[in-house]
């Protein structure tokens, strides 16, 4: 049977579905057999239908096989049987890289040898990603180090939209990660020695650090040259993101693709001065080949960043291609590419850096020759300009999925930025970049130069372009999608990457017209979800008018880890949430109150309500509520009731605002459907609870949120014996360091024979109010279940 029909994509299909099978199927203990079962079967049968079904079976379980093989997270079991867990123990490992995070901090990733805990050493495999609050001494890959610590296994929040983090941490196969304040108890135990490339990228960094005065020029001129991102600060990454020039700066084809056309100018100008050099070396067919080794060279000294390997693996394949006079499609190349870069690391699959890198390379490889087509007569000169204006917009349109997806953004200005951007970091700064690098071992004078010059018209070049946000129809948007959406969004991208005239690319716009328009659902009665926020609050209120409450936003005091930002405000996208009725701050302490300032930021809220004034609010609260012209409501001591119904009612209680502890200041939000109740009850101690009591009639509650984390001091039996609830529910983090839940806490919810719902154990929680009952589900591999 002729088996054309299991073409590159077909076959890349089989094994894109394989790896993500592989994220849903646990694998048996049997798994690696699988594909050898597959190919016996597969090989007598190979010229019949059979034979196909079977050998894509056989692509589709290697996937599967390769994947799991790669992604392996850390388990308690992981932890050497000696040593208790959560405990301080020294580790001894190999360093294999050295970052520093945006916020100054030191990361290394170690390979472990093994682990000393009371003078007991135990073997411990694995990888760990040490962070260092504060370090002025230089590590290097390779470095022999001890350090004492204590392990930890990373773990999702469990929260809709949030990255997935420990699946990020297993594809650089490391399972556990560990902190510590300071460098000084680390011990050097060997120290590495440098090959003469790292010893080249270290003495390019110093340069530019010395011959840069300013540092965030630095900064730039360090990712341009030598691919280091880590030293450059948030405000400078959004600023890139915003005007869309982020590419530029992360080196990839673009800069792979300029080192070899000037290596090959080189080259074939020195290969044409002699007759005898033309015939031995044809120029198309072998000096492609001859320029992999200074491009291997370049990917070294560059960091060898994934969108960097994937450009030279591209130029191995096209150099190949000359060399033995084949011709291939320009999309099944870079389709081979990709399947062997998935072949050697599958998780690189689910990594922001992979999916943006080939959606940008197909869209350019797809569009552009299908919109040259349409040009009119012209020149060649001038045919060639219109094409690289044509770039920027086709490899923006297939990865504006990815880009909404992972970083909630869209860029409008860098439609226009690149057009004259792109030129001018394509014919000067990326060329003096290069020229510097070239000249640092030999003359270290003239490469400052050409550094402080980057750095100079890099500057202005983001300066000029600055002025494009302030255009309404050019300013970035943060956009927090549903999932429907986004899917909506990509098959509309996958109709145009469809050739025209096709009747599937009718039935796909069917579909996604049909998800466009498909209704958010809203909840039959009532709606209560309790958000995965780490030791803090989050809580979203909805009814069944469409009215949307957000409770408190998370916060992580001395953290620049922000819950709104990267946990509330996703949730709220991806569960179809686009407006707020009111954003509620039950007190004002750090775990309640920083996530609220980017939700306030980015969506619409009809109101703020809290029980302080406006002019004593935390600044950064006060300043967002002020550019965003929000209505601040104040609540007075006592019940206050919001809205009300034959049916339903929301009302908020506060508490006398006179108390020292803050705790016992919390504002309580009460919503009510029919005979069913809710009470949030902030962070209330013993007085905080007694005040409502006091103030409280009879009041159906069968829904109650443990105060304060179910903190010993806060009373629940008390509330128990007054509202009589049928579900209890408290937010907390992860091993906190208070003890929260308090055992006491626990064994008065045991005397009422009531279990406890928990977001540091269940993730993000639903309570769905149907039929006068209450039905609980946790959010878990992306659905409420």
């Amino acid at each position: 049977m002729n088996l054309n029909v299991l073409n590159m994509p077909v076959l890349a299909a089989a094994y894109v579905t394989g790896v993500l099978a592989a994220q849903a199927i646990p694998p048996p203990l049997w798994h690696p057999v699988v594909p050898l079962i597959l190919a016996m079967a597969w090989f007598p049968t190979r010229h019949t239908r059979t034979g196909i079904l079977l050998l894509m079976l056989f692509i589709m379980a290697c996937g599967y096989c390769l994947c799991h093989t790669q992604l392996r997270f850390a388990s308690e079991t992981d932890f050497p049987r000696s040593l208790p867990k959560n405990s301080f123990q020294t580790i001894y490992g190999r360093i294999q890289q050295v970052k520093t995070t945006p916020n100054n901090r030191k990361q290394l990733d170690l390979r472990l040898h093994h682990v000393l805990q009371k003078q007991h050493p135990a073997t411990a495999a694995g990888g760990v990603r040490l962070t260092i609050e504060k370090s002025a001494r230089r590590f290097r890959p390779g470095d022999e180090i001890a350090v004492r610590t204590r392990l930890r296994i990373p773990r999702r929040f469990g929260t809709p939209g949030e990255y997935d983090y420990p699946r990020y941490l297993a594809a650089k196969d490391i399972q556990f990660t560990a902190f510590i304040p300071d460098d000084e108890s680390i011990a050097l135990l060997k120290r590495a020695e440098l090959n003469t490339l790292s010893r080249l990228r270290n003495s390019v960094g110093d340069l530019i650090d010395r011959s840069v005065p300013d540092r965030n020029q630095a900064a730039l001129t360090r990712a341009l040259v030598i691919g280091d991102k880590d030293a450059l600060p948030r405000p400078q990454r959004q600023r890139l993101a915003h005007l869309g020039l982020t590419h530029l700066f992360s080196i990839s084809g673009f800069h792979f693709g300029l080192v070899a056309t000037f290596g090959y100018i080189l080259l074939q100008a020195i290969v044409r001065r002699s007759e005898g050099l033309l015939l031995l070396l044809p120029p198309r067919r072998l000096l492609p080949c001859l320029l992999l080794l200074p491009l291997w060279c370049y990917l070294q000294l560059t960091g060898q960043a994934l969108p960097a390997i994937r450009a030279w693996l591209a130029m191995g394949v096209v150099a190949a291609l000359l060399c033995t006079r084949r011709c291939c499609r320009p999309t099944h190349t870079a389709l081979a590419i990709a399947c062997v870069i998935l072949v050697a690391t599958p998780m690189a699959l689910f990594m922001p850096s992979f999916q943006l890198s080939f959606a940008g390379v197909f869209g350019i490889l797809i569009f552009l020759p299908r919109w040259s087509r349409m040009l009119p007569d012209m020149s060649m000169r001038w045919r060639r300009v219109a094409q690289i204006g044509m770039v920027t917009p086709a490899a923006t349109i297939t990865t504006t999925p990815f880009v909404l997806w992972h970083f909630h953004l869209v860029a409008p200005a860098g439609l226009l930025v690149n057009l004259w951007a792109g030129p001018l970091f394509a014919g000067l700064i990326i060329p003096a970049g290069l020229l510097g690098l070239i000249l640092t071992p030999v003359w270290p004078t003239g490469a400052a130069g050409c550094f402080r010059g980057m750095g100079m018209v890099t500057a202005w070049i983001l300066g000029a372009s600055e002025p494009l946000l302030n255009i309404p129809a050019l300013g970035p948007r943060q956009l927090y999608l549903p999932g429907s959406s986004l899917l909506l969004i990509s098959l509309m991208v996958v109709i145009l990457l469809l050739p025209w005239r096709k009747w599937h690319a009718l039935l796909l716009l069917t579909l996604a017209l049909a998800l466009g328009l498909w209704p958010a659902p809203h909840p039959e009665q009532l709606r209560v979800t309790a958000f995965s926020v780490g030791q803090g609050d989050a809580l979203l209120v909805s009814d069944k008018a469409g009215r949307h409450y957000l409770i408190d936003g998370g916060g992580m005091p001395r953290s620049s880890f922000d819950t709104g930002e990267r946990l509330v405000a996703p949730a709220l996208g991806r569960l179809g949430i686009q407006r707020l009725t009111a954003v509620i701050l039950s007190h004002d302490h750090p775990d309640h109150r920083d996530g609220l300032v980017h939700i306030l930021k980015h969506f619409p809220v009809e109101s703020f309500w809290s029980t302080i004034p406006r002019e004593d609010l935390w600044p950064p609260l006060r300043r967002v509520l002020q550019e965003r012209h929000i209505p601040v409501r104040t609540f007075s001591p006592g019940w206050t009731t919001v809205e009300a119904s034959d049916h339903s009612e929301v009302s908020l209680f506060v508490p006398p605002q006179t108390s020292a502890n803050l705790n016992d200041r919390s504002m309580v939000f009460y919503a009510r459907y029919g005979r069913n109740g809710v009470l949030l009850t902030g962070d209330l101690e013993g007085p905080g609870i007694a005040h409502l009591l006091r103030a409280t009639a009879v009041r159906p509650v069968t829904l109650l949120k443990l105060p304060h984390h179910g903190s010993r001091t806060s009373p629940v039996d008390r509330l128990c014996e007054h509202f009589h609830p049928h579900v209890v529910f408290a937010s907390l983090g992860h091993n906190n360091p208070f003890g929260f839940p308090h055992r006491q806490t626990l064994h008065r919810l045991d005397r009422y024979r009531l279990p406890l719902w928990r977001t540091d154990l269940h993730g993000t929680l639903s309570f769905d109010l149907k039929n006068d009952r209450w039905h609980v589900r946790s959010w878990h591999n992306g659905l409420f279940r």
